[in-house]
């Protein structure tokens, strides 16, 4: 019945370490079958292509033979073809991990289905950082770390797969047995947070003597949820219940999400993940945009580092401080959004990143249309976005930036010949540009897209002079305009001190004959660039 070795609990007699040997053997068996299916799957695709089949169509039918066969299901024989398709030709570490024993089929699925949507270029080194030690974790623990380190290594990727998933949300109620209903769904995760506690405070809400489980009262209230009552009704029959015993509606009823997001992150200074307490990493926007109405706590953290250093100044025997060296007070929300702020500070970085961003560069496409050189016709779309003042690569603020002013479209043969030095180019604004041959002689270019010279709507036909005066002066628009550094320092005052603690602006007395305006507080947003620095072809 039992091998050699195993029966007895392994070569040592240990029974532990039979169990582990034969919960391996058995994974490489199960890597065996799932490899066999993949086989199958192949050898069935390969005979449709020579049979002319349509490539979409090859295989179709072969997870209703593989159910034959195994006697299964065939969503899960479908299923088993698509983990052995992602084994061979994208998962190559898991499946190594697999076919080795070293995780089984129930890790590997999991695996399988947190790295899908994984980008490629980061895969690699997930796959490596998320196998250490996967065979003694749980596929819970297993989810957990792998949704970590997806949300560190692949922002981007998390950013926009979170953007897709919200535009599947949906919520099902299934008709069940025994005159039940089943409820199943996917909502965002703020709204599946504030559910969950919505819920549970309303499952406390009742007396000690009520008879339900915990889950029933979950259960029940959800449905008071719908009727629109805001608390549930106690069950416990007695006289002297202590709680509401017929519940009205209620609105406005406010439940508490915790967010975790470092500093840096809601200045903009990088995109690491915030961690939503009770659901786990969350992408960088989404924790700014659950932190701009929320009611901050400043948690102060020791890195590594700082533990070391704190842990050698200690005396001896002493135990090394912990990750968290303090939490701060309550503070109420910065009056400026922290997704204003971020994108400022997104807008510096990117001023000084070489390549452009994806936005920046349509921009700079769609207003010269041609290449920049001086009779040249290649479509911009087939040049280089070259920076006319060249990148500081060592030291981007010695060096020009990568905004429109600094930008061009040339083609390949031009952009050489201007970067050789052989012809002299320089931007006098309106994205005009002066070129200077070897000989000195000066050729001015301007754009020539299709809005190089819009025609001006008449906006201003009705308006008073003495508005119009207002909407354009020099000093509205440098109230529109306010620099990084009082956008800073409103930031901070907003974030420390409490309106109702800020002194009130004086008034000022306007002459009798000039229109009155009321002014809000300064803005400090511009317009977003909702592309990343993604690779641009051609190259820059």
């Amino acid at each position: 019945m039992f091998d050699t070795g195993v029966a007895g609990g392994g070569a040592l007699g240990d029974p532990a370490v039979g169990l582990q040997e034969r919960h391996a053997r058995i994974a490489r068996e199960q890597y065996c079958e799932i490899d066999a299916v993949t086989t199958l799957f192949v050898a069935r695709c390969e005979e449709d292509a020579r049979a002319g089949r349509n490539e979409a169509h090859q295989g179709e039918f072969v997870h209703v033979e593989v159910a034959s066969i195994l006697g299964l299901t065939e969503p899960a024989a479908r299923r088993m073809i698509g983990l052995g398709c992602e084994l061979r030709w994208r998962l190559h570490l898991v499946g190594a991990y697999f076919r080795a024993g070293r995780i089984d089929l129930v890790k590997t699925y999991a695996l399988a289905e947190v790295l899908a949507n994984v980008s490629d270029d980061k895969l690699v080194e997930i796959e490596r950082l998320l196998l250490d030690g996967a065979g003694r974790m749980s596929t819970t623990r297993l989810r957990a770390r792998a949704r970590r380190l997806i949300a560190r290594l692949d922002p981007d990727g998390v950013r926009e797969r979170r953007r897709s998933a919200e535009r599947d949300r949906d919520v099902r109620v299934v008709a069940g047995e025994d005159g039940m209903s089943g409820v199943e769904g996917v909502v965002p995760a703020a709204g599946g947070r504030i559910l969950a506690e919505r819920l549970r405070a309303m499952a406390f809400g009742v007396c000690a003597r009520d008879p339900r489980t915990h889950p029933q009262r979950r259960a029940d209230a959800l449905v008071a949820l719908a009727e629109g009552h805001g608390g549930l009704t106690c069950t416990c029959g007695r006289s002297d219940c202590t709680a509401t015993s017929d519940p009205q509606p209620r609105s406005g009823v406010r439940v508490q999400l915790l967010v975790g997001v470092n500093a840096t992150t809601l200045l903009g200074l990088d995109d690491r993940p915030g961690f939503l307490f009770g659901h786990g990493p969350i992408d960088a926007d989404l924790a700014r945009d659950l932190a701009a109405d929320a009611t901050w706590r400043q948690v102060l953290t020791l890195t590594e580092r700082d533990r070391a250093r704190l842990g050698r100044e200690q005396p001896a025997g002493a135990r090394p401080p912990g990750s968290i060296a303090g939490v701060g007070r309550t503070c109420p929300r910065p009056g400026t959004p922290p997704a204003v702020v971020s994108e400022r500070t997104q807008r510096w970085r990117r001023e000084r990143t070489y390549r452009p961003g994806a936005q920046l560069a349509d921009v700079v496409r769609t207003r010269d249309g041609l290449c920049r050189f001086p009779n040249c016709v290649v479509p911009a779309q087939n040049c280089d976005i070259d920076h006319t003042i060249p990148f500081g690569h060592e030291n981007p603020e010695r060096g020009g930036l990568t905004v429109e002013d600094n930008l061009a479209c040339l083609c390949r043969t031009h952009h050489r010949l201007k970067t050789l030095g052989d012809w002299s180019v320089r931007q006098i604004g309106g994205g005009r540009l002066e070129w200077a041959d070897p000989a000195g002689r000066v050729t001015v270019t301007t754009p020539q897209g299709p809005f190089a010279d819009p025609v001006e709507p008449d906006l201003h036909s009705g308006v008073h002079p003495a508005l119009l005066a207002r909407l354009t002066d020099a000093h509205t628009l440098q109230r529109l305009r306010p620099s990084a550094v009082e956008a800073d320092i409103e930031y901070l005052l907003d974030a420390r001190v409490s309106p109702a603690a800020r002194p009130r602006a004086r008034r000022r007395t306007r002459n009798p004959g000039t229109i009155r305006s009321r002014c809000g507080p300064r803005s400090t947003s511009s317009p977003k660039d909702t592309g990343a620095d993604a690779a641009e072809s051609p190259p820059f």
